[in-house]
């Protein structure tokens, strides 16, 4: 049995090519975790949402500012190599300014 599964080779750092202004991908969906790699150019905003489960999110590349709370008054700036976590049940948006790449992991209860 084969204890490493390659999932992606992302670039960190840069700004990945984007023909739209906001791409969200799932690279990986398994029984425990979940992660979708979201792309925002042009100033994009991912509006204000809610996961049930926690998440992380990590800024690959780019620019931008997460808020989260029911007013989002919390707010985080982000740049790369910035990593955060919001429990579950927590609004949030993100604003790319003027591009961001994430990273967001997904943590699911068996």
């Amino acid at each position: 049995m084969k204890s490493i599964e390659l999932i992606n080779n992302l670039k960190i750092g840069e700004i990945a090519e984007s023909e739209k202004s906001k791409e969200v991908k799932e690279i990986f969906n398994g029984t425990r975790r979940r992660l979708v790699q979201v792309k925002l150019r042009n100033s994009e905003i991912l509006a204000k949402h809610k996961a049930v489960e926690p998440i992380t999110v990590l800024c690959l590349a780019g620019n931008g500012v997460f808020r989260a709370g029911a007013d989002l008054s919390d707010e985080q700036i982000l740049v790369a190599g910035t990593l955060i976590t919001l429990e579950g049940g927590v609004e949030h948006e993100v604003v790319a300014q003027p591009a961001l790449d994430l990273l967001v992991t997904k943590f699911k209860d068996v």
